[in-house]
């Protein structure tokens, strides 16, 4: 299996986990249990964070002055 598909598989684990949380805090609510699906809200919450953490990724270029890319603070002060 190439790193894609397990990054696929992760991202679908991971939206159908939201769901289902956010189907059983509605159900929740529903029911009049509202400090439950506060919780469960809070749950799903999490998970749409690392949700963005997936999709993300490696896409988006790394900001200058890292490791792979050093740039020293005399140099953007100065121009």
């Amino acid at each position: 299996m190439t790193p894609e598909r397990h990054n696929l598989i992760a991202l679908g684990i991971v939206v159908g986990a939201i769901c289902y949380l956010a189907t059983i805090a509605a159900a929740l609510a529903l029911y009049g249990k509202y400090t439950e699906a506060i919780g469960f809200g809070g749950l799903t919450t999490g998970l749409v964070a690392v949700l963005g953490v997936l999709v993300r990724g490696k896409s988006q270029p790394e900001p200058t002055g890292t490791p792979s890319d050093p740039i020293s603070t005399k140099d953007v002060i100065n121009g």
